[in-house]
């Protein structure tokens, strides 16, 4: 559990903690994404914003959906693919303004 694996693999690790749990997903320069289970709506608070990483997914496994963004963060990717945020690198943000004669 060092490197960042592409493909179909789950690991399922039990924690006692959760600070162990955010440290060690955390633990390494990468950050696609996570995976978290939790009964606890504090916890899946703490989750979603301690855990570096570019999409998390609590209590289901539903991350890779056309609409939503794609991407990661750390070593795991600059910027994201799909959803509307996949569009602005490509934009110019104007704002004009008229007063009619």
């Amino acid at each position: 559990m060092n490197d960042e694996p592409f493909g179909p693999v789950s690991i399922i690790n039990r924690f006692h903690d959760l600070d162990e749990a955010i440290n060690e997903a955390n633990r390494l320069p990468f950050g696609l994404a996570a995976y978290a289970f939790t009964g606890s709506e504090r916890s899946a608070h703490r989750l979603a914003s301690e855990v570096e990483s570019g999409m998390i997914s609590i209590n289901h496994l539903g991350l890779a959906l056309p609409e939503v963004p794609f991407g990661g963060i750390k070593d795991s990717g600059y910027g994201t693919e799909g959803g509307s945020e996949a569009i602005e690198a490509y934009l110019e943000t104007r704002f004009v303004t008229r007063k009619s004669v």
